[in-house]
């Protein structure tokens, strides 16, 4: 009998660690979408919303830099992705996400000053990280 609970234990948790582990993988997104007419964002789409997520909050920012494609590192972690932003002309490499504001690797990047609304932005350029570009005005 004690080996019959040991056996079960085992296999539960070998269920809840398969279960955990399945929900953060692209086989989870099959799983929770199915023939769904809604669908898992693209990895650029990703890119496209951590670029302006980042800007809302450093307006400053010239251009954004993906070094490559992002994802979800971990069990119930955000997605993210590595990139390089030049802040008034200096270089910082950064993680960030859609629903990240970013974690920077280095020093953290200069914080803008609040800018009255009848000044512009600045363009900032985006590069992806499958060769294409896009100018945000």
């Amino acid at each position: 009998m004690n080996k019959f609970r040991t056996v079960v234990a085992g296999l539960a948790v070998a269920g809840a660690l398969l279960a955990g582990t399945t929900a953060c993988a692209e086989m989870g997104d099959r799983i929770l979408y199915g023939n769904s007419t809604e669908r898992p964002k693209s990895n650029l789409e990703y890119q496209r919303e951590s670029a302006l997520h980042f800007r809302s909050r450093w307006a400053n920012v010239e251009e954004i830099r993906f070094k490559r494609e992002g994802g979800k590192p971990g069990l119930g972690a955000a997605w993210s992705v590595n990139a390089i932003a030049t802040l008034d002309g200096e270089e910082i490499e950064v993680i960030i996400g859609p629903d990240t504001l970013g974690f920077p690797l280095g020093d953290s990047p200069p914080m803008m000053p609040t800018l009255p609304p009848s000044v512009p932005r600045i363009a900032m350029t985006v590069f992806y990280s499958d060769g294409t570009s896009e100018v945000f005005e």
